[in-house]
């Protein structure tokens, strides 16, 4: 199959596009991708998100299973080079008005961030008024510091809403 790319970079949002970021020390590139009807264009996501996904470990630190739809952005912190070790990921799911961030995981205390960053831009990029996540009460202060407001209690979960505005 040498020679014949299956999945070419438009189709995927990571490669050339890709922002980068220093965490620790080390050179971490954050890359997009956006869950697709067809499968094979979903390949290079879910290989990355594996491992994680099947792990009983991340689900309990998660509170629930990883899952995704068509349509959903992912963004995963990588390392730089050639193992792409994943360092953090998150989703955002576009609703009608708003967004709402979900599966905000770092391996490192402090990689999601940028992920959280890049989740506000593109919530703002495409149009939503308002922002939502569902978290620890424990991970407050990262919430607060970036303009949440807590909204209610969901069993051992708090939501979390952020309003946008242009300019924001």
């Amino acid at each position: 199959m040498q020679g014949i790319e299956l999945w070419p970079d438009e189709t995927r949002y990571g490669a050339p596009g890709a922002t980068h970021h220093e965490v620790h020390g080390a050179m971490m590139e954050l890359l997009e991708f956006k869950h697709e009807n067809d499968p094979a264009r979903n390949r290079e996501l879910f290989g990355l998100l594996g491992e994680y996904a099947a792990s009983s470990a991340i689900r309990e630190k998660l509170g629930g299973v990883i899952s995704s739809e068509p349509g959903r952005l992912w963004f995963i912190m990588t390392e730089k080079g050639k193992a792409r070790r994943v360092m953090s990921f998150g989703s955002l799911r576009m609703e009608r008005a708003g967004a709402t961030i979900l599966h905000l995981y770092a391996l490192e205390e402090g990689a999601d961030i940028p992920v959280l960053e890049h989740c506000l831009e593109s919530a703002r990029e495409n149009g939503a008024t308002h922002l939502t996540t569902t978290d620890y009460w424990t991970r407050k202060e990262l919430y607060l510091r970036y303009g949440f407001a807590p909204v209610r209690k969901i069993g051992r979960f708090v939501r979390f809403k952020k309003e946008l505005e242009r300019g924001d």
